[in-house]
């Protein structure tokens, strides 16, 4: 028999979410709060099993074993309507060699993602064209100082920005492009305090011609 716990950690590995994201959604400090969650299923008070349900976009009735599909329309007889939310372009990232940071007077974009980003990036190049970003094309980046290896960053070098998967080891920090033109770039571990990740890739909106 499957626990609360159970359910929530399967339907966050679902939409591969880390636990860190999940305990920042829910208002959690830390992800050990999530661990002991899904380790225990420790009872949780009506409030926060709503937020789990919205923050992994499913249902209270799920989160609680009543209903087996995590559907990801909580009130699916009744008709939501559209919500968009405009984000603040807050300047240019670049998808090839990094590039200055640059602020957009007055820019915003409007969209109905349903994503939890803190602002938006405008891409330029073609570095990241296998993650399906492309030149033009807006990035969603939620602000954090830390991802998890394999996950697509924006990475603060030398008052240049920079959109690559991140993977840190021991010695070195690898930022790698999704397109095999581009070489990785290598920072050593002499040199870890030259760069700052300033947050996560969360979602992409295509610019179309």
């Amino acid at each position: 028999m499957t626990t609360i716990g159970d359910r929530i950690k399967a339907r966050r590995i679902e939409l591969d979410m880390s636990q860190d994201e999940l305990a920042r959604l829910v208002g959690y400090k830390s992800r050990s709060s999530i661990n002991k969650i899904e380790s225990d299923g420790r009872l949780l008070p009506q409030r926060k099993i709503m937020e789990i349900a919205n923050a992994l976009n499913t249902t209270p009735a799920y989160i609680m074993g009543w209903e087996e599909v995590p559907s990801a329309h909580p009130f699916p007889t009744v008709l939501q309507p559209a919500k968009y939310r405009k984000y603040k372009v807050l300047g240019n990232i670049a998808c090839g060699s990094p590039i200055d940071a640059v602020q957009e007077e007055g820019e915003y974009l409007e969209t109905d993602l349903n994503v939890h980003a803190d602002y938006v990036l405008k891409c330029q190049g073609d570095s990241m064209i296998n993650a399906r970003i492309f030149d033009g094309d807006y990035v969603f980046i939620r602000e954090q100082a830390e991802v998890e290896n394999g996950e697509i960053a924006a990475v603060w070098m030398d008052n240049t920005v920079t959109l690559k998967r991140f993977y840190r080891y021991d010695e070195y920090i690898e930022l790698r492009a999704e397109n095999p033109m581009f070489k990785p770039i290598i920072i050593h571990e002499t040199d870890f305090d030259s760069i700052r990740i300033i947050g996560k890739a969360v979602a992409c909106q295509f610019w179309i011609k």
